[in-house]
Formats: C-alpha cells, structure tokens, sequence
C-alpha cells in the first residue's frame, strides 16, 4: 500500500525527470552583455535595468556572456530577452539568417563606438594599405572562433574580396582572446598581425600590453570597409578618438580607426504570435530604450565618459585623404610585388 509519504517522493521525482519548473520556464529579462570586465557589461548596461523598471519592466538583470553571437542566440529564444552586440557582427549574421531575423529589432546604435585594431612588430607595415597589399601572405592572428573579433574579421573578408578576403584559412590562428592575440603576435617571428575589435580606452590591460610589447598599431579604414550598409545604416564610421598622450598613442593626441557602432536589440514584437498584451509589452519596451536619453547610458564623469565624449566622425575631406593614402600605399606594395 502506498503511504502519502511515498506519494509525495514519486511525485517530486516525476517532475524532475519531466525537465524544468514553471518558475524556470518563466520569459526571461536579462540583458546580456560580454565579459565580466567588458565595456558591454560594466560601461553600457548598468543604467538600463533602473530606467526599465521605472516604466514597469522590472526584474531585467545585466548578465554575462559570450558576446555578440551569445547574445543574438539568446534573444532569438526568448524575445524579451536584450542584448548589446558589435553591429557589424550582427549585420553579418542578419546577411546570414534572414529569416531568423525578422524575430529582431536593433533598438538603438548610438551609445559608443568600437575600434577595429591591427597589431605588429613588422616594421615595414605603416599603414593599412601595406597590409591590404600582402594580405595574402600575412600570418594572422585573432581572438577565439565565436567571438566578435573573430566574427567581424571574417566579415571584412566577405566584403573585400580583393583585400582581407585574400587571406587564406592557413593563414589565420586563434587563441583565446585580444590579450592572448596581442602576447602571440609579440612572440611571433614571421611579422604576424594581430587583429581586435575593442572599445578605445588608453587604460585598459590590452592597450597597455600593447605598449609593454613593443607593438605598433595600424588603424584599419577603407572605402570598401566603410561603404558596408545594414538597412541602409553604416555599419561602420571612421572616428577620431581623443587619447590624449597616454597610453599606446604617445606621439599623438588622436587615434584615427574605423569603429562598429555598439547596439541594443530584443525580440520584434511580431515574434509573439498574436498574443496581444506580450505584443504591446515589447512595443512599449523597445519604444522605453530609443527614448532614453544617450548620455544617460553612459558614464557620467571620469575618463571613459571624456573618450565617449570627444570620439568625433573625420570630415568628409579627412576620410578621402585617408583612403587615398591607403589606397596609393596598397598599389606600391602590389606594384612592387609583382
């Protein structure tokens, strides 16, 4: 005979075989960011989940991830989920998966902007026209398959053929991160290039290895790189950013290279079938992000709110020079090789 006590124990046993609690399977509300140490996670997303919960939209919580590709899988499942990614990343992915991402809204793309970094010893690489010119000879080095570097650096490559996109996959290692990148491309002897994406803060661990190492920085920029479109956005700009003389930029008071913007997206509302209140919850949700003033989503004092604030777009004359000088250095090198 079975006693009420045994009742109870198959009954809680079944449920656990049956798979997660309704309190597991309740809509998710995190924002998921990068690293523990990331820009995403310590800079940008601390101010979203108090401006939020003040419109109702409570519980929403910064959590840690992998990054980008993370975090668009992330919101893909359980739309009112959001997260910031690298926009040429996602761009990339959307070119990818279009029909996935009609389940996507890019909430906003005009908090900061992210560096595009190239590392070497080589001291006959100058500018990024050499390094266009002997693509196809280049070691690479980059951060870990599945991250944004190693994402957006595959990018480049789809959208210039003639460029990047004549590295071949032999040339290309990977290791763990941009500070794995930076010590591998130190210690190399064949003129490897290191390649990162990373927001442009002199005080970082990153830029002050770079310094350490001995490295030179080659800012990445070209026409085929900035003619790059996500519904008719850019996906990338040519900035200036003020590093005054700290730092890797000690013989200058800019730093000029090209930068993805960062974004936030969530689910569309349409990825909710008909179900009217969670419809108009995320159009209310998305609508409650574009209307939050930029600059409250940023560090209010202090250097990096000075590095977000003196970031500036080059002229239209400042970017032409730029690409000239690339592209005149690009034909040398070519020229030469022959």
């Amino acid at each position: 005979m079975l006693t009420l006590r045994t009742l109870l124990t198959t009954s809680v046993a079944t449920l656990a075989l049956c798979g997660p609690t309704i309190a597991q399977e309740a809509p998710s509300k995190s924002i998921f960011t990068s690293g523990e140490k990331g820009a995403y996670h310590t800079l940008f997303c601390p101010p979203l989940p108090a401006a939020l919960s003040n419109a109702y939209f409570q519980g929403y919580r910064c959590t840690l991830s992998r990054g980008t590709l993370e975090n668009i899988d992330r919101v893909l499942k359980e739309p009112t989920n959001i997260g910031f990614v690298q926009l040429d990343v996602f761009a990339a992915e959307a070119a990818k998966r279009r029909d996935e991402f009609k389940k996507l809204t890019v909430i906003r793309s005009d908090i900061a902007c992210e560096g595009l970094w190239m590392v070497t010893k080589n001291p006959d690489l100058d500018n990024y026209g050499h390094v266009l010119g002997l693509a196809r000879r280049i070691p690479f080095v980059l951060p870990a398959q599945g991250s944004g570097s190693a994402a957006g650096f595959a990018f480049l490559q789809a959208n210039d053929p003639e460029g990047l996109g004549r590295v071949p996959e032999t040339s290309k290692s990977y290791v763990a991160d941009a500070t794995a990148t930076i010590s591998e491309v130190a210690s190399s002897t064949n003129g490897a290039v290191g390649f990162f994406v990373q927001f442009a803060d002199p005080d970082n661990a990153n830029f002050k290895l770079i310094v350490e190492k001995g490295l030179k920085v080659i800012p990445v920029a070209s026409r085929e790189i900035l003619r790059i479109k996500l519904n008719g956005q850019a996906v990338y700009q040519l900035q200036a950013f003020d590093l005054k003389s700290r730092g890797v930029f000690v013989k200058a008071v800019e730093a000029t290279t090209t930068c993805t913007p960062v974004a936030i997206i969530a689910g569309s509302p349409d990825a909710f079938d008909g179900d009217r209140n969670r419809i108009d919850d995320q159009k209310d949700l998305i609508e409650r992000i574009r209307k939050i003033p930029a600059e409250r989503l940023l560090p209010q004092e202090g250097r990096i709110a000075s590095i977000i604030s003196s970031a500036r777009k080059l002229s239209g004359q400042a970017v032409e020079e730029m690409q000239a000088l690339i592209e005149s250095t690009r034909q040398m090198v070519e020229d030469r090789n022959k």
